[in-house]
């Protein structure tokens, strides 16, 4: 079983299997229908979040964890490992001027060395019906 998590910058966060980050994404989801932005989940889900896009991203997140309710807190490692990723990726940025994207990854080698070494055209060409690679 292959494990699933978050990669930006130079941080990877492992966090579960699969079934589970669809788990957390079907409660993402349900949360970004009250701030009116599908662009950046469906991003999330299939593609990377692009740079322009990490700022209105955090935004989000952390209101989502303010908005937690007790029965919502075994996704407050998804959400916190979307921050460190939105953080890590900015100091990257900021320090080398390269960006490396916050997307779902494989976690285990050697499929996150293949994911961070796949280039974002490949990820840019997916269709909203294909599978996103963290999920073949």
């Amino acid at each position: 079983m292959r494990h699933i998590g978050f990669m930006g910058g130079s941080s990877l966060v492992e966090l579960g299997t699969a079934s589970e980050m669809i788990e957390f994404l079907d409660f993402f989801n349900k949360k970004m229908e009250d701030h009116e932005n599908n662009e950046i989940s469906s991003r999330l889900y299939n593609k990377y979040i692009k740079l322009e896009q990490l700022e209105k991203l955090d935004s989000i997140v952390k209101d989502i964890k303010l908005a937690l309710s007790p029965d919502e807190d075994k996704y407050l490692k998804y959400l916190s490992g979307i921050e460190m990723c939105i953080e890590s990726a900015k100091t990257f940025y900021n320090s080398w001027g390269i960006y490396q994207p916050l997307k779902i990854t494989v976690t285990d080698a050697p499929y996150y060395i293949e994911d961070k070494n796949r280039p974002l055209e490949q990820y840019d060409i997916l269709k909203p019906n294909e599978s996103p690679f963290w999920l073949r």
